[in-house]
């Protein structure tokens, strides 16, 4: 048994000794005692005697001993180097954590050790060794083994503005989280404050991104399980979560949520303390959809603060109401419709929500054509920009808000076919896929080993629908929205008609889509 120890000792050291010694940039503790200063931890000397002047010491507490690692890096292995000349006893329950991820090892034990290297096997940047007993945290040497990163895990970063908070305290504004300073000790002014409440941070990104991961610094000079239960939203929507009875210095999140407003919310009433915020992911780039359809009058239901209708078709899409680019309402079940120039085959329509506050205000509306409603949208969060599809015939656009707030809108595109170069009654309109969760189209007309194009157009005309679909070779379906499952290309719909075999009657669970004419049954 002793040979299989001493065997595994020897295997974990020669590995460490095969990755590259890593180095340290700086370093604190929870607190400082008898002159044991951070930095001793890593200045080189391995002498395990304190009156050498080589070991860290902090106060009789839970403490930590952290330190920043010269870059992004995989640690592989973490050496210690124990007090010998006293008291060696007390560095027997501690973990481990690598950007607040626990190393694959940690140490609990009545046994003391001299030297002992631990496996860690994760990335990141911060290296804290956290204590789990009320004793002085002394380390004489820390040492730590793995490769460097040539970029950083969590891909590239997202540049930040326009932030705010539920309040202010003690100096601490909102835009210390995103200015680049992630020193973790509020003295340095570098970190944010809230009152005494369940409070919040917010700000957004530059423009619509997948964000990806949040990192966020933790205060580390007190107060540190202040940050210890609270969610992360991206625009009103939850993407992550933190609870626990311990805390973190440095933590990363992953998020995967496509959107603009990053929110920090703590579910408990205590100071909301981060030190930095870093966002990653990708910009997202909106694809414009074909013909962009143009708007040439408006009106809405009132006007105050001067957010007169004409804002949401200027061209200009800012989020900023500061910047005299969204309209408002009074706080009312209100209303904003335009009128396209002619009748029109309305495909998509796009809307642009407030950003810099407010934007949980659109998040119960619908949009109708003519006073058909074709698309609607019901959240406990909100968006930045959506797209909506549509897919009605008409000239007058309108939005309808469902609750009594003011409605907001920063702009509104609409794309789609003139109606003269659009669809033709009773012609094919296009291929759509089908679902049977959110079905197009639910009502089953006939299922025919004659079916043709003109047998479902005049079963759907008597039904009064304004479009039928065509599905499967033989099933006849009629209803006036479609779409809510995205386009198909054309070559996915060309299953002949059962009927008629020179006539398309779509595919597997994808809708050949007409229009319906009276004129013709």
């Amino acid at each position: 048994m002793l040979l299989r120890i001493v065997a595994i000792f020897l295997l974990v050291n020669i590995a460490a000794s095969a990755n590259t010694q890593l180095k340290f940039a700086a370093c604190y503790q929870s607190s400082t005692a008898a002159g044991g200063v951070c930095e001793r931890a890593f200045d080189g000397r391995t002498n395990q005697n304190y009156g050498a002047g080589s070991c860290t010491h902090t106060n009789a507490e839970k403490g930590f001993w952290q330190a920043a690692i010269k870059g992004f890096a995989r640690v592989r292995f973490v050496r210690i180097y124990n007090r010998l000349d006293c008291c060696s006893d007390r560095l027997n329950s501690f973990s481990i954590f690598l950007d607040g991820q626990e190393c694959e090892q940690s140490y609990s034990s009545r046994k003391s050790f001299s030297v002992k290297t631990f496996r860690c096997n994760k990335v990141g940047q911060m290296l804290v060794i956290k204590n789990r007993i009320k004793t002085p945290l002394t380390v004489c040497e820390v040492q730590i083994f793995g490769n460097y990163l040539s970029g950083n895990p969590y891909g590239a970063r997202l540049p930040m503005l326009q932030c705010k908070q539920s309040s202010t305290a003690a100096g601490g504004v909102c835009s210390r989280a995103i200015d680049n300073n992630d020193h973790q000790l509020y003295g340095h002014k570098s970190c944010t404050h809230t009152k005494n409440e369940k409070g919040w941070w917010q700000a957004r990104t530059k423009s619509l991104s997948h964000i990806r991961t949040v990192r966020i610094f933790n205060r580390m000079d007190c107060c540190s399980e202040r940050l210890n239960n609270f969610v992360i939203m991206v625009d009103g929507h939850e993407c992550a979560s933190y609870k626990s009875n311990s805390f973190f210095s440095i933590r990363a999140f992953k998020c995967n949520r496509i959107g603009q407003v990053v929110t920090v919310k703590n579910r408990k009433t205590s100071p909301l303390t981060l030190c930095e915020v870093q966002v990653y992911g990708k910009e997202v780039k909106l694809r414009t959809p074909k013909n962009r359809l143009p708007l040439v009058s408006c009106s809405q239901s009132s006007t105050a603060v001067k957010g007169v209708c004409q804002r949401a078709f200027d061209g200009n899409t800012n989020p900023n109401w500061h910047l005299n680019s969204c309209t408002h309402t009074k706080s009312e079940l209100g209303w904003w419709q335009a009128t396209l120039k002619e009748r029109s085959l309305v495909r998509k329509i796009r809307i642009y929500n407030r950003l810099d506050c407010c934007s949980e205000r659109l998040n119960d509306f619908s949009i109708t054509v003519d006073g058909q409603e074709c698309a609607s949208f019901k959240s406990s969060g909100f968006f930045s920009v959506k797209t909506f599809q549509c897919n009605k015939v008409g000239q007058q656009i309108r939005i309808n808000n469902r609750k009594r707030s003011p409605l907001t809108l920063c702009e509104v595109q609409v794309f789609g076919e003139k109606k003269k170069s659009a669809i033709k009654a009773g012609h094919f309109v296009g291929c759509f896929f089908e679902s049977n969760h959110w079905p197009d189209f639910a009502s089953l007309a006939s299922t025919s080993n004659d079916m043709n194009r003109q047998k479902c157009n005049c079963l759907c005309s008597k039904r009064g629908t304004s479009v039928f679909a065509l599905r499967e070779g033989n099933q006849c379906r009629c209803g006036d929205n479609y779409g809510n499952n995205g386009e198909a290309e054309r070559s996915d719909c060309r299953l002949p008609c059962a009927g008629d075999s020179n006539q398309i009657c779509g595919g597997r669970m994808i809708n050949a889509v007409f229009e319906v004419d009276k004129n013709h049954c």
